[in-house]
Formats: C-alpha cells, sequence, structure tokens
C-alpha cells in the first residue's frame, strides 16, 4: 500500500462517534502548526477529495477562508459538493489544536470553525493532542507507517523536502531499513548518476528544467555518495572527478560510456581538465586531442617523403593510434585521423607490393584474392567524417600511396594483355553463360566494381547461399559496349564501323540498340522486364536493372565513395523484393568497374585529329592509325580500334572518377549469384504491376495488371512496412481502384503497394499525396 493511501485511511479513521452531539462528527479537524504538510496538498487532495483547505478563496481547489469551509461542511453553497459518504476534512495549515480551544483568544479569521471543535473530531497524534508531523507519522506503529528514520537534522530536512515523493512510494519498498538523507533522496532523482550526467552536460538548462526538489535531491545524493557539492564546487570539479574515476565515480564514468551520446555537450567539459603525467587517456579527453594534434603534425611530414618511406611511416603511426579507437572519445567522433588511420594502415600495406604476374588471369587471381582490399580501405578513408583541412591531408597521402600503386598495377596489367591478350576478348561468359529455364532474375547494377561487390556480398548472407564470381567486361568498359554484352540478348547485336559512342547495332537491322530493343528481345525470348517496384513472375525468366553507382561517380567524383553504403542497401532492399516474391535464383551482373583517384588524374595528351571519339580512359582511332598509345579491338567488332590511356592516367583533365580503360579496377567485373533455398511457392502464383497512378484531390486513382483474384492496393509510407499504412486497403476490381487519404497526409511522400491475400508485396511505386 502506498503511504497516501494509509495516511488517508489513518485521517478518516479518526471520525469517531461525537459524544458532545450525540451524532456522527460535523467535520475532521487537522492542524499543522509547522505546515508540514503543505507541500503534498495536491496529493493529499487527489487521496481525499473531501479535504477542505484554510487559505485565500480558491473554491476550484477546495480552498478558503473560515466562514467559507463553514459554509462548505454545512452544505448550503451551490456548485460546492463534497463526497456524500465522507466526512469533510478541515486541514489549517499554521494553526495548532489550542488556538481553537481559546475562543477568547482566537484568530478572528478563525472564529467561524471554532464551534467545529464540539460537532467535530481531531485527527490528533496519540492522547497528548500534539498535531501530526511527517516524522511522527512515518515512524509510528500506532496510526502511522512504522518506518525507521534517521532523527538527524539533514535526513529530516530531506524527508520534508520530498514529501510528495515519500507519500506516492509503497510502505514495502521503504520498510525493514534505516532510512536516511540519501534514500529520500533517491526517490525524486530515481536515476541519480543520470542526473548527475545531465547537469554536468548542461548545468543551465537542467536546474531551468528541474523542478526544486530534483535538484537538491542531486545536490544531497553528490554530498553523500560523490562527495562534492554541486553549487559550491561547480561542474569542473565534478569532471575532474569524473575523469579521475574513483570510488563511486567509477560506476558514474562506466554509465557515461554506455550512454555517452546522450550527453553531446560533456565532453566539451571535460576537455577542460588538465591530466597530470600518470593519466590515462581513456578517461581524460585532453590526452586524445593532443595524441590528434600530434598525429596530424606526423602525417603532414609523411607527405615530404617517398611512396615507400610514407607507406612505412603510416604502418608506425597505426601501431602507436590504434589503441585510441577502443576509447569513447573516438565514438565520439574526436578522434577521426585515428579512425581514417586503420584505412591508411590497411592501404599501406596493400600497396607495398606493385604485384604483377605470368598472366592477365593470374593477376586477376591475385586480386581477387586480396589486393581489392586496398580499393576498399581506399574508398572507406574517402569517405570517413573528416574536418575540410584533414580531408585534404588525407587525400594526399592517397595521391603518395595510393594513386602511385594504382598507375604501377593498371601499367603491369595493360603489359599483360599487350604481350598475353585481353582476357574477355572472345566473349563475356560468365555473366551470360547457363540461365536457369526458369526462376532466375538477371538483376544488372550499373558500375558495381569488385571490391564494393565484397561489401554487398556480406550485406547479402542473410539472404540464402550466396556465392562471388567474376567476368571481363567487355571493352572498352564503358556501360554502352558493356552492359549490352551482359544482357540475355547479346546474340542480337553486332557492331559496326560506323557505330558511335561505342553503342553495338542489331544484328539484323543498321540500328542502334537500345532499352527498346532490350525489352522487344526480351519478350521474344520470354523473358519479363522488371521495372522498379515489380516482382513478377518467378515461373519464368526475368531482366532487372537498378542502382545509380555510374551515375552518381560522374557527377559527384570524390563524393561517390560516401554513399557506396546507401546506393547497395538500395540494391539488397530489391533483392529481398525478389526473394519474397518466391525468386529461387538472383544474378547480380554488371558492365564495369571504375577507378577513383584522389586528385585528379594525370592527363596525358591525344591529338583530336586521330580521333573518332575520345572519352577520359579511352578513344576510337581513325582508320586504326598508331596513336602511340597502347590500343585494343572494339569487342563489338575488333576492326574499330580503340586507344587505351595509360596507367591512371586520362585523355582528359581534372578527372577523379571514370571508366572505359584497361585495368583490373574497371575490367575485372563482378558476378554474385543468390540462391533462395526456401522460396515461396505461393508468391509465384500471383503477379501485378502497376501501369497508372492519378491523383484527384487526395484520392489515388490506381490502374494495375493482374491475372490473380485477391490482389488488394494500400498506400504506405514504407513499401515493407504493414504498421505504417495511411489508407485502408482495397481490393482491385478490373485492375482498378480508389483509395482515399486523409489530409494530414497531403503532400508527404508515400508507397502505392499492391499486395496478394498473404500480404506479400507484389509491385510498388513511390508517389507524392494529392500530387497534380
Amino acid at each position: 500500500m502506498k503511504l497516501i493511501d494509509l495516511l488517508a485511511n489513518e485521517v478518516r479513521a479518526s471520525a469517531t462517534y461525537n459524544s458532545n452531539v450525540q451524532a456522527a462528527p460535523s467535520a475532521i479537524l487537522w492542524t499543522d502548526k509547522s505546515r508540514q504538510w503543505e507541500s503534498a496538498l495536491p496529493l493529499l487532495q487527489a487521496a481525499m477529495p473531501e479535504l477542505i483547505v484554510l487559505g485565500d478563496y480558491a473554491p476550484e481547489r477546495n480552498t478558503g477562508p473560515a466562514i467559507w469551509i463553514k459554509c462548505v461542511v454545512e452544505g448550503v453553497l451551490p456548485g460546492v459538493e463534497l463526497p456524500v459518504d465522507r466526512t469533510p476534512i478541515v486541514y489549517l495549515p499554521g494553526y495548532e489544536r489550542r488556538d481553537l480551544r481559546a475562543i477568547s483568544a482566537c484568530p478572528e479569521s478563525l472564529k467561524p470553525l471554532a464551534e467545529l471543535q464540539y460537532r467535530g473530531c481531531w485527527w490528533i497524534y496519540s492522547n497528548a493532542g500534539r498535531d501530526w508531523t511527517v516524522n511522527a507519522f512515518l515512524v509510528s506503529n500506532n496510526g502511522g507507517a512504522g518506518l525507521d528514520v534517521a532523527r538527524d537534522d539533514k535526513t529530516q530536512q530531506v524527508m520534508l523536502r520530498v514529501l510528495p515523493e515519500v507519500l506516492e512510494s509503497a510502505r514495502d519498498e521503504l520498510s525493514n531499513r534505516r532510512l536516511e538523507a540519501a534514500d529520500f533522496n533517491k526517490l525524486v532523482s530515481s536515476d541519480p548518476v543520470r542526473d548527475l550526467l545531465s547537469w554536468m552536460n548542461d548545468s543551465q538548462a537542467c536546474r531551468e528544467r528541474w523542478e526544486s526538489a530534483r535538484w537538491h535531491a542531486l545536490v544531497g545524493i553528490c554530498e553523500t555518495e560523490y562527495h562534492f557539492h554541486p553549487e559550491q564546487d561547480g561542474e569542473l570539479t565534478a569532471a575532474e572527478l569524473l575523469c579521475q574515476r574513483q570510488g563511486a565515480w567509477e560506476g558514474v564514468w562506466q554509465r557515461f560510456l554506455e550512454s555517452c551520446t546522450h550527453y553531446p555537450q560533456l565532453p566539451q567539459l571535460l576537455l577542460k581538465v588538465q591530466a597530470d603525467l600518470a593519466a590515462n587517456g581513456a578517461s581524460y579527453p585532453s590526452i586524445n586531442a593532443a595524441e590528434e594534434q600530434q598525429l596530424e603534425r606526423e602525417l603532414n611530414k609523411l607527405l615530404q617523403l617517398d611512396p615507400a618511406k610514407a607507406r612505412q611511416g603510416v604502418v608506425q603511426l597505426e601501431s602507436r593510434h590504434a589503441e585510441r579507437r577502443e576509447w569513447v572519445w573516438h565514438a565520439l567522433g574526436m578522434s577521426s585521423l585515428a579512425g581514417v588511420l586503420a584505412h591508411l594502415a590497411e592501404i599501406a600495406k596493400a600497396t607495398a607490393n606493385t604485384f604483377s604476374g605470368a598472366d592477365p588471369e593470374e593477376m586477376a587471381v591475385q586480386y581477387r584474392d586480396a589486393y581489392w582490399r586496398a580499393d576498399d580501405h581506399a574508398l572507406r578513408a574517402l569517405a570517413y567524417p573528416l574536418s575540410t583541412g584533414q580531408q585534404g591531408l588525407v587525400h594526399g597521402l592517397l595521391d603518395l600511396i595510393y594513386t602511385p600503386w594504382l598507375d604501377g598495377v593498371t601499367r603491369n596489367f595493360q603489359n599483360l594483355v599487350r604481350s598475353k591478350g585481353y582476357p574477355g576478348v572472345n566473349g563475356v561468359s560468365e555473366a551470360t553463360a547457363e540461365y536457369a529455364v526458369a526462376g532466375e532474375a538477371i538483376f544488372f547494377v550499373d558500375g558495381l566494381r569488385f571490391d564494393t561487390a565484397q561489401r554487398l556480398l556480406a550485406k547479402f548472407q542473410n539472404l540464402g547461399d550466396v556465392q562471388l564470381g567474376s567476368n571481363w567486361a567487355a571493352l572498352p568498359s564503358v556501360t554502352a559496349t558493356a552492359k549490352a554484352a551482359v544482357t540475355p540478348v547479346h546474340d542480337r547485336l553486332t557492331g559496326r564501323v560506323t557505330d558511335r559512342d561505342f553503342e553495338p547495332s542489331l544484328a539484323d537491322d543498321d540500328k542502334d540498340f537500345s532499352a527498346h530493343y532490350l525489352r522487344k528481345f526480351l519478350g521474344e525470348k520470354g523473358w519479363q522486364y522488371l521495372e522498379e517496384g515489380e516482382s513478377g513472375d518467378p515461373g519464368s525468366n526475368a531482366w532487372l536493372q537498378s542502382g545509380d553507382i555510374d551515375k552518381e561517380g560522374h557527377v559527384k567524383g570524390l563524393k561517390l565513395a560516401a554513399r557506396i553504403d546507401t546506393l547497395l542497401d538500395e540494391v539488397v532492399e530489391r533483392a529481398e523484393e525478389l526473394i519474397a516474391a518466391g525468386w529461387r535464383k538472383i544474378r547480380i551482373v554488371t558492365d564495369h568497374g571504375w577507378i577513383l583517384t584522389p586528385r585528379p588524374m594525370v592527363k596525358v595528351d591525344l591529338p583530336k585529329h586521330l580521333t573518332e571519339t575520345r572519352w577520359s580512359r579511352c578513344a576510337v582511332i581513325k582508320d586504326s592509325v598508331d596513336s602511340g598509345y597502347q590500343q585494343v579491338g572494339w569487342y563489338w567488332n575488333s576492326a574499330v580500334s580503340i586507344a587505351m590511356a595509360p596507367g591512371a592516367c586520362s585523355f582528359k583533365a581534372g578527372q577523379y572518377y571514370d571508366h572505359g580503360g584497361l585495368s583490373l579496377q574497371e575490367c575485372l567485373t563482378p558476378v554474385i549469384e543468390i540462391r533462395n533455398s526456401q522460396p515461396v511457392a505461393a508468391a509465384a502464383a500471383v503477379t501485378a504491376s502497376l501501369s497508372d497512378i492519378r491523383w484527384l484531390g487526395l484520392t489515388c486513382k490506381i490502374q494495375a495488371e493482374t491475372q490473380a483474384e485477391g490482389v488488394l492496393a494500400v498506400l504506405r509510407t514504407h513499401p515493407g512496412d504493414p504498421d505504417s499504412e495511411i489508407t485502408k486497403r482495397k481490393p482491385l476490381k478490373d485492375g482498378k481502384c480508389s483509395l482515399m487519404v486523409d489530409d494530414q497526409f497531403e503532400g508527404s511522400s508515400a508507397v502505392l503497394v499492391l499486395l496478394d491475400d498473404q500480404g506479400n508485396v507484389l509491385a510498388k511505386k513511390p508517389t507524392l499525396v494529392g500530387d497534380e
């Protein structure tokens, strides 16, 4: 039982038969000379709605002067009603029993109530007729709670300060132990460690936001448990104690480690703490800051060295600073250089050897087994969140230790191609061979480089049996040439010497290959072409395409590095939709990779008069004349001669990102196969696609194509989340239905989703609510 309920029962129980008037008492009188109970009045009145308080006129709070109280007790005031089954309780703060007993000396403001002492009864402590103090109620075994409360002044003061919280507590929670100041403080500050850290994080905001009781409770706890006074010692003293981590402060430190992001301003306070020589940087951010500054100076010095010595320096710095990534300051973004150093060190190790091989295939094996990590870590270093100055430093280091390796490896590969031939010259077999008779979806992702495919592989692990293979891109490694070569309709294409921009033409008609003919030829082969959001029929084969890696590389250059994971997540989401729809196998293919350099690629000259078409990494040479650069035949027609930019160079200035050249990064492309071990058989029988969405005000008009019964349409904010639906589900009738949306969603983004009767997503399409 809560103490407030026990108190209410005891007060009410004092209403005994009044022998003076031979009747039940008209009221229960409760005097409180010291006003100890006054701080808990709202709580008391909630527990005892029959309680009336002497004070200024405020009838909405059951408070008023003596004459008003007299009228309320007598029940003669309209609009003021007390519980009819309760004896009125009259609380008189600031007065004691004898103020009413001596009527001649009774204050004028109290006299209207004096006669109630003869018709009523008192709630008094024992037979001595004294007021019930808070302490008396808590410790008394006769009419009180029977608790063990310390008598020292500090405990008594805190007890009164947190009286509402005391009364809200259950008796069992406070019994069987001696209650001291700290116990009462914790009733207000239920999580004192959190409150302490919050105050250190922003002391002014906490003082403005907290009630007085909570603040004083924290002060009391800090005095007894943490041995400092927040008001007298200040937050800097608290910061010093936190960094020292002695005694009870170790627990505060551990809480800070667990929830450091909840206190974003606290690290700035801790930075003011000066560490002594024996201090550990794990708990002193000033040490970490000094280490960061020293690391930046050391890295800048490496820029003056040759690549080999710079790599050694990076590895040595990594061995010294790796520990700092385990410190909390790294999680808070206060040691960014120590973070990016991990990637720089991996690059330094991987690029120490400008590897080669007996032939291009041997180089490919080495790259697939190990050296792709150099490219991956270069991307991660470029994507690392750094200040502008630090980004420039990292770009300079990458230009020193990564770019020369990239250039050297590429030249080795080009030399092997010159002497041994290009492995993919006779066909792009791995990406296009042995399609399943049915149930296989070919998912084309533009610009999926081998190292980014390794990231994608990790994201696919929960989808089924996943395998990563490789393929040689058609030359030159540009979309027009290489994408056509991995389509299921590549056998319908050819290359004519008159073709431009590396685009093949139709084998039976002198027309450029385009998206139109891709759809047409797929249909003639019995393949589906899946638009964005369509899941198709797993009973046959399908082609779909997605991903903006190449597009964003051309547009954003170096900023592509920070976008890689987001772009890959979109690919994963699409694959998950296909698996959920029952596809047994998904084969992810691509056209080409790319190179990305931290500084613009070195420009090499190629006279315009020698070229028909000139791009950054490749160019069509007129009449196959000798351009002075390595030349290869076009994949679709070897009579067309294409010059390749040497190493990691470019025929155009200012290029950070590009493809089309002859390098492992551009030409060795991934092929990922996902086999669904548990296909959804039911989903294979139901297919649907969205053909039109129109808005009339807040009504969404839908046109879909399906042969199945029971297909439902609904609008969601997240396509795969049923809890995000903003309309009711409605069945399609002849492929049509209308969905009404509440006006609160007008102008917001939504996704129109088609579902089968099992709730599986068959198709989806983004839209804007109310879009005209």
